[in-house]
C-alpha cells in the first residue's frame, strides 16, 4: 500500500481551559436605620434600581423630631437673651466696682451669671445639633454609586437601631467567584482574558481581576475573582463557566486524521527502517484546528502515516510517498526480504 507520512512537530498551541462559578457582587454594601423607634413614612426605590451615592432611599417618620428641633431652637433664643443680659449686667458692675458703688460680691456674682448664661447657651446650641443629625438620620441614603439587590424595607415597618433596610451592589460590578485546580492555578495571572458565559446569556469578554492567596484543603480548589462586564444580563447567585486563555505553549501535534483506532486503543501507524509501519499507542489532548496534541507515544521527528492511515495494521509493508507538505523524506531501504 502506498501512504503518505508527516513528521511529528512541536508546534504552538493557543491552550484554554473551561472552569465553573457562582456569580456574586463585587461589594455588596448593607444600608441600614440608625435611628431607632421611627416608622418608615416612604420608599423611594425597589429592587433592581439604579441608585447614586447620597440618593434618598427611604424616610422615616421624622415629626417628632422636628417639635424637638423647633423646641431647642426656641430654647436657643431664649439661651441668648439671657447671655446678653448677663454680660450686659457683667459691663455695669465692672464700670461701677472701681468707684465702689458695688461690692465685690455682687460683681463675682454677676461674672457666675454671665458664665452660666453661656454654659447654657452652648448647651442649648448641642442639643439642636444633635436633635437635627438625628431628624438628618431619617433619610436614608445609598452609600455609593450602584444598584438595589434587596430591599426589606416597608412602609410603617418600626424600624430598630442597625436594622438593615437594603442592600446596595457597590458601582454594580459583579464578578464571577470560579473554582480552578490547584494544578492549573500556578498557569493563571490577573489580567488573562476569560470568556464568560450562562445559561440564555450571550458570552461576554471578561478577564481575571485577582486570584485567591490560598486552596481549600479538601477540594484541593483555588478561586479566581474573575471581572464581568457591565450590563451583561449576569446576576448575582448564577451558575456560569468561563473559558481562560492561557498563553501559547509547544506541543507535539499530529494531523487529526493521522489518529486511528485499533481494538478501542487511539494510536498512528510510525514508518520504521525496512518498509513497514508499526502501531503505536498514544494519548491524546487539546485539538487546534485540523491537529492534536500528542501527550505520549510518539517523539518529535518520528513519521506518522497520514493517507491510508485508516486501512493499515500492525507490520504491513507500505510505499512511502512524500506527505503533504513535502518535508517528509523517503524511507531508507533495506536488502529485499528472503521469499
Amino acid at each position: 500500500m502506498t501512504i503518505t507520512t508527516v513528521a511529528v512537530k512541536a508546534k504552538p498551541m493557543a491552550r484554554t481551559i473551561t472552569v465553573m462559578g457562582t456569580v456574586v457582587a463585587w461589594e455588596e454594601m448593607p444600608v441600614g436605620a440608625e435611628v431607632g423607634g421611627l416608622a418608615i413614612a416612604e420608599v423611594l426605590v425597589d429592587e433592581g434600581d439604579e441608585v447614586k451615592r447620597g440618593q434618598v432611599l427611604a424616610r422615616l417618620n421624622d415629626s417628632v423630631l422636628r417639635a424637638q428641633l423647633a423646641q431647642q431652637e426656641a430654647s436657643i433664643t431664649a439661651a441668648k437673651a439671657t447671655l446678653a443680659e448677663a454680660l450686659a449686667n457683667l459691663k455695669r458692675a465692672e464700670e461701677l466696682l472701681p468707684k465702689g458703688h458695688i461690692s465685690g460680691q455682687t460683681a463675682d456674682a454677676r461674672r457666675a451669671a454671665a458664665g452660666t448664661a453661656q454654659a447654657q447657651l452652648t448647651l442649648a446650641q448641642a442639643s439642636r445639633d444633635e436633635t437635627a443629625a438625628r431628624l438628618a438620620q431619617t433619610r436614608i441614603t445609598s452609600p455609593d454609586d450602584g444598584y438595589i439587590s434587596a430591599r426589606t424595607a416597608v412602609i410603617g415597618q418600626i424600624v430598630g437601631s442597625g436594622d438593615q433596610l437594603f442592600r446596595v451592589v457597590r458601582d454594580s460590578r459583579l464578578e464571577l467567584d470560579a473554582e480552578i485546580p490547584e494544578t492549573t492555578l500556578a498557569m493563571l495571572a490577573p489580567g488573562l482574558t476569560v470568556e464568560v458565559s450562562a445559561e440564555g446569556i450571550a458570552p461576554a469578554a471578561a478577564t481575571i481581576r485577582a486570584l485567591a492567596p490560598s486552596v481549600d484543603v479538601k477540594s484541593r480548589l483555588g478561586l479566581a475573582h474573575i471581572a464581568l462586564p457591565p450590563r451583561a444580563g449576569f446576576r448575582p447567585g448564577m451558575f456560569a463557566q468561563a473559558s481562560i486563555a492561557l498563553q501559547d505553549s509547544a506541543a507535539l501535534m499530529v494531523p487529526s486524521s493521522a489518529v486511528v483506532y485499533r481494538d478501542g486503543a487511539g494510536g498512528v501507524f510510525v514508518a520504521v527502517k525496512g518498509d513497514t509501519v508499526r502501531f503505536r499507542k498514544v494519548e491524546t489532548g487539546e485539538r487546534s484546528g485540523d491537529y492534536v496534541e500528542v501527550l505520549s507515544g510518539v517523539a518529535a521527528g518520528d513519521e506518522v502515516a497520514l493517507k491510508g492511515a485508516g486501512f493499515l495494521e500492525d507490520g504491513d509493508p507500505v510505499t512511502v510517498a512524500r506527505d503533504p507538505e513535502g518535508s517528509a523524506p523517503p524511507l531508507a531501504k533495506t536488502e529485499p526480504r528472503p521469499k
